[in-house]
């Protein structure tokens, strides 16, 4: 049996694909997603205790043979209780570092794996301090929490003080206090995810894309992402780093997912995050671009390891490309029609469109890259076709005719 922490984003996907293989699965949760886990029907339940002895006891009894991290949310307790009981896990002196960005440039530092320039900082004294080391732009960002919160390109001190007062001790997307502010030297070049899966420290590349990324009033925008058909020189060497990333990390077992700036320095480490990508990412056009996804990856490492070991000789070669675009509203109310989904659907490469709100819902402007307006998926065997189709999305979306949105009504109080 294995346990899935928290699956809660694409942790969804993660746990139908292990039983599409027929493994018995229990979701165990921590207390904050109480309310989650009560309407979980998909498979048995757990909640973690505030003693982590007896959630392991619970897991021993089980027979749980590997813990999986089901979402960010749950990678460090999900390495906490598989150290617990002793099974296959990454390594435990680099825990820290896979889950604090900025120990995680001091790891890279320390493997002799280049990378930004960068400071942790807690006061606004420590953030001018490297701000004069770093020099301008930088980005200013919590050491913990994921999905672009808090993340802030910043051109001027002043930029990067008032956004340091503006989310220093504030709560994160991940639940955690912003105690520690990164300060990272600001990458000029273009952006790739690489997503992996690995296995006794070796890794099988699912996935290489370059992100298309607007910055509005400094905030990093992830418009859409296309796949690479094919690795040239500047992308083979992109993917080798990034595997040397995962070896400095500790990262032996399961997935993961990196964002890395190709510079004219080499590439550059923006961060890694040790679980499958997120958000809510459906598998589907997943198997009509590359044959698999990465959820069923992982749950073949799992299930069949003598399968899975066959993929690391494989070529990275899938036979489309796929483009997804994390869909936004530029306003905020009621949702009233959907008045451009005709159109995006007539066009050229078109696959799918998940997560979607319903009209009727209210709807919130948001630069977040969490998919709460919806993605949509685009599967072609040309990349300029993909490319084409997204780029009149996101004309679409700036120009408001994908979403119609009616300001949300107030309500009135006082007495008469």
């Amino acid at each position: 049996m294995i346990a899935l922490v928290d699956p809660l984003s694409s942790g969804v996907f993660l746990s139908s694909a292990l039983r599409e293989r027929g493994q018995d699965c229990v979701h165990l949760y921590e207390k904050r997603f109480s309310r989650t886990a009560r309407s979980d029907a998909s498979a048995p339940v757990l909640i973690a205790g505030e003693n982590t002895a007896d959630t392991v006891a619970a897991l021993r009894h089980r027979g749980i043979r590997h813990v999986v991290p089901g979402s960010e949310f749950g990678v460090a307790l999900a390495h906490d209780l598989a150290a617990a009981l002793g099974l296959a896990r990454n390594e435990d002196e680099t825990a820290a570092a896979r889950r604090d960005k900025a120990l995680m440039g001091e790891a890279l530092r320390r493997a002799g794996v280049p990378c930004a320039g960068q400071a942790a900082v807690g006061t606004v004294e420590d953030l001018t301090g490297a701000l004069r080391r770093l020099g301008l732009p930088v980005v200013v960002k919590p050491s913990h929490s994921s999905g672009s919160d808090g993340c802030r390109v910043c051109w001027t001190e002043t930029e990067a003080v008032t956004h340091f007062l503006d989310i220093h001790e504030q709560m994160n997307l991940v639940g955690l206090p912003n105690d520690k502010i990164l300060v990272q030297e600001y990458l000029h070049g273009e952006q790739y995810v690489v997503t992996t899966v690995s296995l006794d420290g070796r890794h099988v590349v699912c996935e290489v894309t370059r992100n298309v990324i607007a910055e509005l009033d400094g905030l990093p925008v992830r418009r859409y992402n296309v796949s690479c058909p094919s690795l040239g020189a500047a992308e083979r060497k992109l993917v080798s780093y990034t595997l040397d990333c995962l070896d400095a990390l500790g990262i032996r077992h399961g997935a993961a997912n990196a964002d890395v700036r190709l510079t004219s320095d080499g590439p550059r480490l923006i961060e890694v995050n040790a679980r499958i990508l997120g958000p809510v990412l459906h598998p589907d056009p997943y198997f009509a671009a590359f044959g698999s996804s990465q959820q069923h990856l992982l749950a073949e490492s799992l299930d069949d390891p003598a399968s899975f070991r066959t993929r690391f000789t494989d070529p990275y070669a899938p036979p489309q490309v796929m483009g997804k675009a994390f869909v936004r509203c530029w306003e905020s109310g009621v949702l009233t029609a959907v008045p451009g989904l005709s159109s995006v659907r007539r066009l050229p490469g078109f696959h799918s469109v998940q997560g979607l709100p319903c009209v009727g819902e209210p709807i919130r402007k948001s630069t977040l890259t969490k998919g709460r307006t919806g993605i949509v998926y685009f599967v072609h065997p040309q990349e300029p076709v993909v490319r084409q189709s997204l780029e009149a999305l996101s004309r679409l979306e700036d120009e408001g005719a994908l979403f119609h949105v009616t300001p949300a009504p107030t309500t009135e109080s006082g007495c008469t």
